[in-house]
């Protein structure tokens, strides 16, 4: 007679090989959705720098770009027909944020050099946002 089916240590042990797997595959499914997050950030931030620019040298409308540290985040606010309006970009909890000196994007698009630091603990990377003078926005570098 053919037996079919699992026994029980058959089934427990394709249970416990299925929780390995699963287990060890989470931390790099987080890991990737951090990586994401972070990219996510980064492009957001380019959007709206880009979208200050515009604003500066269409409608010669000055940004402030601060950091709020109780919430971690950066904002973007500026004057629309004399009302306030603010973006807030939430930094993600991977990136430190190590030095950030609040500054404006004059109405005629002049903004001081400077240079912002952020760290990922992901892996360690140090990012510098070198802040260029008048129209030239900035640039990341890593280290």
């Amino acid at each position: 007679m053919k037996r079919c089916g699992f026994t029980i240590l058959e089934t427990i042990i394709v249970l416990v090989l299925t929780a390995l797997i699963v287990t060890f595959s989470f931390p790099s499914l987080s890991r990737s959705r951090q990586v994401v997050a972070e990219h996510e950030f980064w492009n957001d931030f380019r959007q709206e720098w880009q979208a200050a620019q515009v604003r500066s040298k269409t409608r010669h409308i000055e940004t402030a770009v601060t950091f709020d540290s109780s919430s971690y985040q950066i904002e973007f606010a500026w004057l629309e027909h004399y009302q306030p309006v603010k973006k807030r970009l939430t930094v993600p909890e991977t990136l430190l944020v190590r030095k950030f000196d609040d500054f404006e994007m004059h109405e005629n698009g002049y903004t001081k050099p400077r240079t912002q630091e952020f760290q990922s603990s992901i892996n360690g990377t140090t990012y510098l946002m070198r802040i260029q003078l008048a129209w030239g926005g900035y640039r990341i570098e890593t280290r």
